[in-house]
């Protein structure tokens, strides 16, 4: 993912009905909101939540699928801003909003929302995500492969001893 690249690529179509086709309601949400925060003057956080209310009404959207997209919206913003897409796109915006919300319909579609969610997870939580290691269930972790080693499951005497060997090494 390139972080300053924000024109849309050869061969993909300008139009930003062929191009919000099959887009997520994420990208949708991110992108009417920083259109909000490059021409209105309220918060950021206001333009978020109007963005979501906006384009929910328009569809029928269950509030935890909202909730979700929402939050990940907020990830492609932040993302936006802290690589300074938001600057680049305010400058080469052209002065009408329809050339505004253009540059912001190619950033986001040359922006992968998987690797920027992946990136804030990392950040987040200093590893690959998902929830922090508890001293519980760590041992219930080693617990079950001590269960699986005792079965014969292939490999689980090998992780076993792999995890004995970390120990050993703190």
């Amino acid at each position: 993912m390139e972080e300053s690249e924000i024109r849309p690529g050869p061969g993909r179509p300008s139009g930003r009905s062929d191009r919000s086709h099959g887009r997520s309601l994420a990208k949708d949400i991110a992108e009417l909101a920083l259109f909000l925060d490059l021409t209105e003057s309220r918060g950021p956080a206001d333009h978020l939540e109007a963005a979501a209310a906006e384009l929910a009404s328009a569809r029928r959207i269950p509030a935890t699928t909202l909730k979700r997209c929402a939050s990940e919206a907020r990830a492609l913003i932040e993302f936006a801003d802290q690589s300074g897409a938001v600057r680049q796109i305010a400058m080469r915006g052209g002065g009408s909003d329809w050339d505004l919300r253009q540059t912001i319909s190619a950033w986001l579609d040359d922006t992968s929302l998987p690797a920027v969610l992946k990136q804030r997870a990392l950040r987040l939580n200093r590893r690959r995500g998902g929830r922090p290691a508890t001293t519980s269930r760590a041992l219930r972790a080693v617990e079950e492969l001590v269960e699986f080693a005792r079965a014969g499951r292939p490999g689980a005497l090998d992780e076993l001893r792999s995890i004995r060997a970390l120990i050993g090494n703190a």
